[in-house]
């Protein structure tokens, strides 16, 4: 049911941002930007419960919770970069949509850093026991 109300608010937010996009198009923005928080409030509760299972899978195999909120957060980035920049793109600045997905990646890449550090860890522990 959740499914329906979000392609619900999405139809109604792209055909009003449609309608107002030639006589007011800073009206138009602001209803895209509107649904769209609409749109991730409905998701928040869904995050929510996805969070719990990756928390229940730390607890469940020893991996270190920082680990696991490093990959919710490589995640987060990856769709709210791609969100973001989806809408850019809609608004007609597709070359701030690249720099903005390319900024988002050098983030990822930084964000990864520890558990690249914890795998090389793991890897040399495995070949000192050789």
């Amino acid at each position: 049911m959740e499914l329906a109300k979000i392609i619900g608010v999405a139809l109604v937010t792209a055909l009003a941002a449609l309608f107002l996009r030639g006589s007011r198009p800073e009206l138009s923005f602001a209803v895209t930007i509107a649904g769209a928080v609409i749109i991730l409030l409905f998701i928040v509760d869904m995050l929510q419960a996805s969070f719990q299972v990756f928390t229940d899978i730390a607890e469940r195999t020893g991996i270190d919770n920082s680990l696991i909120k490093i990959i919710i957060k490589i995640v987060a980035i990856g769709y709210l970069v791609e969100f973001s920049a989806g809408v850019i793109e809609d608004f007609g600045s597709k070359s701030i949509a690249d720099k903005l997905v390319l900024a988002g990646k050098v983030i990822i890449f930084a964000v990864s850093v520890p558990i690249l550090q914890s795998l090389l860890e793991l890897i040399g522990g495995f070949l000192e026991l050789i």
